[in-house]
């Protein structure tokens, strides 16, 4: 189990590297026990609470609906867009947790 911690984690680097990339600043959350793995703020003022979730194959699996709620909830009180970002060998997509739309962070 361990082993599968570890890759998530290097998922969630994938992801902050990829947003620092565009010019956020990113912020990892403590143990990943929060409702979001990631909070992203980029130079437009926008603000992404990022969950992240990642795969060794094909797709990505979707956040269950308890953590989909917390995630929404939380960006809600802290202003932000509510974000799942699907790690795979492909790429990375981000989708909307509210809508399931795909989103392209911000340019810098």
């Amino acid at each position: 189990m361990a082993n599968q911690s570890r890759f998530g984690t290097k998922g969630e680097q994938k992801v902050a590297q990829s947003l620092r990339y565009r010019g956020a600043s990113v912020e990892r959350s403590p143990g990943s026990k929060g409702a979001s793995d990631l909070k992203a703020k980029f130079p437009s003022g926008t603000k992404w609470n990022v969950q992240v979730k990642t795969t060794r194959s094909g797709n990505a699996a979707s956040p269950g609906s308890k953590d989909l709620g917390r995630l929404k909830q939380s960006a809600t009180k802290e202003g932000a867009t509510p974000v799942v970002a699907k790690v795979s060998p492909k790429g990375i997509e981000f989708e909307s947790a509210r809508s399931g739309k795909t989103l392209t962070p911000p340019k810098k």
